[in-house]
């Protein structure tokens, strides 16, 4: 069986620079030591809470370990997902998570002893000079009351956050270190290698039966493990739901969505008007039929481009260029970041054996934010490459403008300022590029990221919501039931028309985004916001501005209020109907260009 690269033949160039964080692990090892240095100012506050000077105090003390953690935290998962099959870098972060969840049950006190003071003593501390730049965090912690528990049981949870990780951990060690994957094998008998990563690319070639063939290959890895799959998604699911009980919270969607201020209609109201707009996604799903001239269509076929005889390979160079101008339209300060993002090795390009799957943003206060990429020149590794930018502009625009306590904005702002780039992205190459069948390959991709970015992800977001109320009811996680509920809720979707390979039925073992607690629905309202504000930016530069302050404001006001302050109120349904109405002018676009 064939392997994907070394990490060692890879240019220096094309590596993310880790070293920016610690020259060398020795230098990680001796900032590690000092955790005990950052943790004593805490015993000396602990039980004298009672004036707004220690208070001031005691946030010094937060923000200066966080900071330390921050970076820590930063360079060992970098480490790791660079490649998860080295103990040293498995041991590392191991022992990052392990002190983590330590320091958690030791400073577990401070919330429930800054609660004993009253609401009207901590709103007027909080208007003290000393905690002026604390009100925020003031303010938050006075709407967590209901939810704090008492010091003991606090400590208690906080000792329980690495063992309430474990089973994601195991997932992602499992899937991207230990599962192994026959070669596919296309129309020629040729071989080809499949990986998390290579996945993407196999099912956008031409080639149906490599399509099939990779399918099938991916879902036999799976499948071989899928009673540990479902043990582990249900033990993820089930530290969901007993954080929300003992905190008091009616259910565990609840309790995610508590933090960001996000009511339950929001999310419910979400899949109600996905479901209702199905026709329009099966309008493509028939069209998609019809123009790869296939009359059963299957799951493997979603992915490859539906323009007739074009094959599009884009080079880290041209990459470069296009995500590069299509940045332009939102001025210079952020093309300042932009160009720095490039020259001072933000990326980690291309897969080598070992490293984590997928691609992601990352980074830590004082830091470059890096971004984690498994490039393979298709179209959609080209809208990757913007839409992670997206999030690494984001922390860098909020770092700038934000102190550290409200810089850190939540995932639910962070997919609309990726999701703004990538309509961008898709604005500049139609602008730019004459070529016919380019033209057609774009709109069939923007059609693409309606399905993958809004059905898909809502559709993942129903599912999400149904295993964890099955929980909630007392009913049993099995594989047998995770792969039946799952097999009717990809047929609702996709509909009719689409006869779907049963091995489709165990998707679910294969999605992190599942660990993550609620996290998926914000795919979709950040998507829908962004293809209204990536429309006001190109309209001028008052629009832009709106945006710009939108990337600015960290977590300094609610979600939903920084959203709204920046023209868009995703409150109000009509947001979702106007992304619907895009997509299906999309599709009408696409059928003519074809």
């Amino acid at each position: 069986m064939s392997t994907a690269p070394l990490r060692s033949d890879r240019s220096k160039d094309l590596l993310w620079d880790v070293e920016s964080v610690y020259a060398t692990p020795e230098l990680w090892e001796a900032d590690f030591k000092r955790i005990a240095d950052a943790l004593a100012p805490f015993a000396a506050l602990k039980g004298g809470l009672r004036s707004a000077s220690a208070v001031a105090a005691m946030y010094k003390a937060e923000d200066d370990l966080s900071l330390l953690l921050d970076k820590l935290r930063l360079y060992a998962h970098m480490k790791e997902d660079e490649d998860t099959s080295v103990g040293e870098n498995q041991s590392r972060m191991a022992r990052f998570r392990a002190q983590s969840a330590k320091i958690s049950g030791e400073l577990a006190w401070m919330r429930p002893e800054l609660l004993m003071q009253s609401a009207e003593t901590l709103r007027a501390w909080a208007q003290s000079e000393e905690l002026r730049a604390y009100q925020r965090s003031i303010e938050l912690l006075l709407r967590e009351k209901p939810h704090v528990l008492s010091t003991e049981e606090e400590t208690l949870l906080g000792l329980a956050g690495d063992v309430f990780g474990t089973a994601y951990d195991t997932f992602s060690k499992l899937t991207n270190a230990d599962l192994k994957f026959r070669d596919a094998v296309d129309g020629g008998g040729k071989p080809h290698t499949v990986t998390n990563g290579t996945m993407s690319s196999l099912l956008q070639n031409k080639d149906r039966v490599l399509r099939e063939s990779a399918f099938g290959a991916l879902y036999q890895g799976y499948g071989d493990h899928i009673n540990a799959l479902a043990s582990l998604l249900a033990g993820s699911t089930k530290s969901h739901t007993f954080n929300a009980q003992v905190r008091k919270f009616p259910n565990a969607l609840d309790a995610s969505l508590f933090s960001d201020n996000i009511p339950r209609s929001v999310y419910k109201s979400l899949i109600a008007a996905v479901r209702q707009a199905l026709p329009i996604f099966h309008e493509y799903v028939a069209l998609r039929a019809k123009h790869l001239r296939i009359s059963d269509t299957n799951m493997w076929d979603f992915m490859v481009p539906i323009v007739p005889e074009f094959e599009l390979k884009v080079s880290w160079e041209k990459n470069r260029e296009w995500v590069t101008d299509s940045c332009k339209p939102l001025g210079d300060e952020y093309m300042e970041g932009v160009h720095a993002s490039f020259a001072e090795r933000w990326y980690d390009v291309y897969e080598n054996k070992g490293k984590r799957s997928g691609a992601y943003s990352t980074g830590a206060f004082g830091q470059k934010p890096f971004m984690l990429l498994n490039y393979h020149g298709t179209l959609n590794d080209v809208f990757t490459t913007a839409h992670e930018l997206g999030h690494s502009m984001h922390s860098l625009m909020s770092q700038r403008h934000q102190s550290y306590r409200t810089s850190d904005y939540p995932i639910f702002l962070a997919e609309i300022a990726s999701t703004t780039n990538e309509a961008l992205l898709h604005h500049h190459i139609l602008e730019t590029q004459s070529d016919k069948q380019l033209r057609a390959y774009l709109l069939n991709h923007l059609c693409d990221s309606f399905r993958g970015t809004l059905f898909r992800q809502v559709m993942f977001a129903e599912f999400e919501l149904e295993i964890h109320e099955r929980l909630e009811r007392g009913e049993a996680m099995t594989a047998d039931s995770l792969k039946e509920y799952y097999y009717d809720l990809n047929a609702a979707y996709y509909g009719p028309n689409v006869k779907a390979d049963p091995r489709i039925m165990i998707e679910w073992s294969r999605i992190p985004h599942f660990y993550y607690n609620f996290y998926v629905y914000k795919y979709a309202t950040g998507f829908a916001a962004a293809q209204i504000f990536s429309q006001r930016i190109l309209k001028g530069t008052a629009e832009r501005d709106l945006y710009l302050g939108f990337l600015k404001s960290g977590s300094s006001h609610d979600p939903l209020d920084t959203v709204a302050k920046a023209g868009v109120n995703l409150a109000d349904p009509a947001v979702l109907q106007q992304a619907f109405a895009g997509y299906k002018t999309a599709i009408n676009d696409l059928d003519r260009a074809l």
